[in-house]
């Protein structure tokens, strides 16, 4: 009986000080707590877009960018009619030309006031780098061209010119990323000028009304349109030779007393995609537009070799 009764209180006591080592731990034996890292959905895409004011030395020699860059994969008749409108579109492949790296490289980059989101390179604000993140189809807004008491604009539709003022506008583009199941980007762009005085509107959806505060939009769907690139790959938007149309509007703007080309580039800096489309050799370089441009933010899947 003695024996029965040593062995339990053998097993009780066993019991408890296992028990106390879960319960009784204090505060400095706990490791540190840490938030969840945020995760990136598959269906999500990191793009890095770089807005660049030309000197007018800066503007002779980018002219030769255009050499490099494939202008074909922008269908003919789109091509014909944002050059109409004083546009100039195309896509360059992996490499950004030198003149465009040497404008933006080798300054001591600065966050901008969203923290992470912004890098503003070039005390003279001449070059500026933003990330965003992209779920698919998601609206998101770019201002090109910010608030300006009045913009008065010359488009061409159908062939038919048409002017038209706007008081107290701002210039975005309304871009949409979708991603494609081999890794490729669609990117959709909408110029949108966005004017007058912020008024109540009621808006219906989804089963139900709500109340916006939002100003008057005026669409410029002549020269929307949308492009497909592969992760490293940057899109180049900027206005014709002879600056006209939309694109004066978009891209030329006063700087320092001096009328100045705007140019903005949108690269493809990171995609999370299904695994089962992804080859097994390296594809191609993914660089940044800088050297602080990809601080800290979502890798690409593209930026390290995966061998044979």
């Amino acid at each position: 009986m003695d024996a029965r009764r040593n062995a339990a209180l053998l097993v009780v006591t066993a019991l408890v000080a296992l028990s106390g080592c879960a319960l009784w731990h204090t505060p400095e034996d706990l490791p540190p707590s840490e938030l969840p890292k945020r995760t990136v959905s598959e269906d999500t895409v990191m793009l890095e877009m770089a807005r660049i004011s030309l000197g007018s030395l800066e503007e002779q020699a980018f002219q030769g960018v255009w050499q490099e860059v494939d202008e074909q994969s922008i269908p003919l008749d789109k091509r014909r009619e944002l050059s109409a409108n004083g546009f100039r579109v195309g896509i360059i492949d992996f490499h950004v030309p030198a003149v465009i790296r040497d404008i933006i490289k080798g300054k001591e980059g600065t966050k901008g006031p969203n923290g992470e989101e912004m890098v503003q390179v070039d005390g003279e604000a001449r070059a500026a780098i933003n990330h965003r993140y992209f779920p698919r189809g998601k609206r998101s807004e770019y201002v090109m061209v910010p608030l300006q008491s009045e913009v008065s604009l010359l488009e061409r539709i159908d062939g038919i010119v048409r002017g038209e003022t706007y008081e107290d506008a701002e210039c975005k583009f309304i871009m949409k990323a979708f991603p494609q199941n081999d890794g490729r980007v669609k990117i959709a762009i909408t110029p949108e000028i966005h004017y007058g005085q912020a008024r109540q509107r009621v808006e219906s959806g989804e089963g139900m009304f709500r109340i916006e505060n939002r100003r008057e939009t005026r669409v410029l769907s002549q020269v929307e349109f949308a492009a497909t690139l592969e992760p490293g790959q940057t899109l180049l938007i900027s206005g014709t030779n002879e600056p006209m149309g939309i694109g004066q509007v978009y891209f030329q703007r006063e700087s320092g007393g001096a009328l100045r080309r705007q140019v903005l580039l949108i690269r493809v800096a990171g995609t999370q995609f299904d695994d089962l489309f992804q080859t097994s050799k390296h594809v191609k370089e993914n660089l940044p537009l800088n050297d602080d441009s990809t601080e800290g933010l979502l890798p690409s899947h593209f930026d390290e070799p995966t061998g044979d």
